[in-house]
């Protein structure tokens, strides 16, 4: 007997444009062809992490953000990967190189593109333009000044040694064809960044076919002071999935889904 997972999908409806709205809608997925992926959890502002810096703005951003990511890694992310390994479903772990290099399930895929020579980019048009604006946005070399250079996986979402760790999405392609997974739950920040265009979030993977969810209770944006009330950026980072990439879904769903196919298959 197929061991299936019965989860309440939500998506936003756009057409006809008359009758634009929320639809709900069950979603059947084979829990042996689904995995649930963590991305990008840092240790920025975190117990245990790199402190927040007034003079980088990096990881979530301002120190209310990364406060709120950290209450969902606890309340939300930890007990959802407890509840997927524990029911036998597939966990993996989609991360910054820098973090993902220090692991040995990293190391043992191949990467994307194997060291060594490569065609010659075209010189940009305005050269250091970009290089400003990265300084302007994120503070002046912040990648070997600020917690971003130190950060690593919070302690209380780190991997398991069997699950793998990967930071290319050629690489996280690579695996789940060869496990034969083809839905993805995802879980992680920053929504309105990192889950939707990061290399192995959900844009690269929707368009190599995969059937990608996102839990929205599970995820913060990168919110902005005068925003934090209403949580715009992450709103409209989950209205945008949901018009564009597919369903979402809530923690509890997941969990109780976990739990029933635990019981029937004891």
């Amino acid at each position: 007997m197929e061991r299936m997972l019965h989860l309440t999908g939500r998506y936003y409806q756009t057409v006809p444009m008359n009758q634009a709205g929320y639809l709900e809608e069950r979603l059947d997925l084979p829990a042996d062809q689904t995995a649930l992926v963590s991305l990008h959890s840092w240790d920025i502002g975190c117990p245990g992490g790199p402190r927040v810096m007034n003079d980088f703005w990096v990881g979530m951003g301002f120190p209310q953000t990364a406060q709120e990511a950290y209450r969902i890694m606890e309340e939300a992310i930890r007990p959802t990967l407890d509840a997927a390994r524990a029911a036998g479903v597939p966990v993996c772990h989609v991360q910054a190189e820098l973090i993902a290099r220090r692991y040995p399930e990293w190391h043992s895929l191949h990467l994307d593109n194997p060291p060594g020579p490569a065609g010659q980019a075209p010189p940009p048009v305005l050269p250091g333009h970009r290089e400003r604006i990265v300084a302007r946005s994120h503070g002046q070399d912040y990648d070997s000044k600020s917690g971003y250079a130190k950060m690593g996986f919070p302690e209380i979402v780190k991997p398991l040694p069997h699950e793998p760790v990967v930071h290319q999405s050629g690489q996280f392609d690579r695996i789940l064809r060869e496990r034969k997974i083809a839905h993805l739950i995802y879980v992680g920040f920053a929504t309105d960044m990192c889950i939707l265009n990061a290399p192995g979030g959900i844009a690269p993977m929707a368009g190599m076919g995969y059937d990608t969810i996102l839990v929205r209770d599970a995820t913060v944006g990168v919110e902005f002071p005068d925003w934090w009330e209403e949580r715009i950026s992450t709103r409209y980072a989950i209205r945008f999935f949901e018009t564009h990439f597919g369903d979402t879904i809530v923690v509890d769903d997941f969990i109780r889904n976990c739990e029933e196919l635990r019981e029937e298959h004891a």
